[in-house]
């Protein structure tokens, strides 16, 4: 096996919530033009001018001859941690094939990730301003009333909140006529396998326009859709449109059970959520369509995993099937207050002791409890991070006036305590 190899350079075209352009969602790379100063835009470049460019020929060279390449090295390290990175090594043998001696590929993608800018109506623990416009807007509004802890967040970056310098920015590439045609076309003509995310898409009106594009150009039943939706919101359409495709699935970003979710995905409402994820469900009914729970695997959360599991297996009637499903349970890496190996060491054992007694036959769900029982800070990072993770949250609870993390998690702020001594 190639310890390098991707298909996503050779089928697979990936829009960052921003415009850019990258090799897929792992990477923070943006692909530059061919001057190597400017970097291909979605709301500037076409799919085509981007698709065999000379970075990207450069990068499927690099991978038919085995080379590293600095665009994935998230997956590299995550591979070295025993952790599944989302590199595949699907249809090799055909890519490598349909690559010319200069790495131009002689074939469009026909996969695509698509992330419709940043407006999203949640604040999500896990996220940042990147992805959501209305956790720019909070971080302002906290910092008129306290500018000192905004200072200390911008100092803080990615072990807080994976900071973008651009707060309340509005991320919407797709908002010129000709740009959003472009794609439009290019995806009604090219793209079989299409994943939308935003932000929150349901939201978007452009996100509609685009089934509607393709249901009026006759290209609606030859694509499989995924949409990744917090389930606050949906559009009744759907009903109309979700039939007509070959196949669709419904990823659902659900990160606890009621409160809990509540608090990770603030301000969702949990009845809401169960109102929409129902309404879905009634679009199952004698089809082969999906809906997948994709939980955050976090540190607010890795203790519920086996309730949320347990949960999601009697809403599916019993087991996993045809249509319901259960992701790889990625593990949240940034803002680093975020990942569970920050915890304290009783704690985490406890809460692996707790998983265990589960017995989930799961690959995903057992190396989350052998991540739980490794020791993979040293005791100065891992206070380091303690302490930014009590002042983050404990800020941002009493700004937002909701039942704090202590209230939800006592044995966590219990063990916190003991490891950093004060109250």
């Amino acid at each position: 096996m190639s310890k390098v190899f991707c298909n996503k350079p050779f089928d697979h075209n990936y829009i960052h919530m921003n415009g850019k352009m990258r090799l897929c969602c792992t990477t923070i790379q943006n692909i530059p033009s061919n001057d190597r100063y400017t970097l291909f835009d979605a709301g500037r470049h076409t799919i085509e001018e981007y698709w065999n460019s000379d970075r990207m020929k450069e990068i499927r060279l690099n991978m038919i001859a085995g080379k590293e390449t600095l665009d994935c090295k998230r997956c590299y390290e995550q591979e070295q941690q025993g952790v599944q990175s989302l590199r595949t090594e699907t249809d090799m043998e055909k890519h490598i094939a349909n690559t010319l001696p200069d790495g131009t590929y002689t074939n469009p993608a026909e996969d695509m990730q698509l992330q419709m800018g940043n407006i999203c109506n949640l604040k999500c623990k896990m996220c940042s301003q990147a992805y959501s416009h209305m956790l720019g807007n909070e971080l302002l509004e906290m910092g008129d009333a306290d500018p000192e802890f905004l200072l200390w967040v911008k100092e803080q970056g990615a072990v807080v909140n994976n900071w973008t310098n651009e707060l309340g920015k509005k991320e919407q590439w797709f908002k010129d006529e000709k740009i959003k045609l472009q794609m439009f076309d290019h995806i009604s003509r090219n793209i079989k396998t299409l994943c939308v995310i935003g932000g929150e898409p349901t939201l978007i009106p452009e996100f509609y326009e685009l089934f509607r594009y393709c249901e009026q150009h006759g290209t609606l039943q030859d694509k499989s859709v995924t949409i990744v939706t917090n389930l606050t919101n949906t559009n009744p359409r759907m009903t109309e449109w979700l039939p007509k495709l070959k196949s669709w699935t419904i990823w659902a970003s659900i990160d606890g059970l009621g409160s809990r979710t509540e608090y990770i995905r603030y301000p969702s409402q949990w009845s809401n959520i169960i109102k929409n994820l129902n309404f879905y469900k009634e679009l199952l009914k004698g089809s082969k369509n999906n809906i997948t729970l994709s939980p955050a695997i976090q540190l607010l959360n890795i203790d519920q995993l086996d309730e949320i599991i347990q949960w999601w297996l009697t809403f599916a009637g019993g087991g996993l099937n045809d249509n319901f499903g259960f992701t790889w349970l990625a593990q949240v890496w940034y803002p680093k207050i975020c990942n569970f190996n920050i915890a304290p060491a009783d704690w985490r054992l406890k809460v692996a002791d707790k998983l265990e007694k589960f017995q989930y036959n799961d690959i995903f769900y057992k190396s989350q409890i052998i991540n739980l029982r490794k020791n993979t800070l040293d005791s100065q990072e891992r206070q380091y991070c303690l302490k930014a993770f009590v002042k983050y949250n404990d800020h941002q609870d009493r700004f937002r006036d909701v039942q704090s993390w202590r209230k939800l998690l006592p044995e966590l702020e219990k063990s916190i305590i003991n490891e950093l001594n004060f109250e």
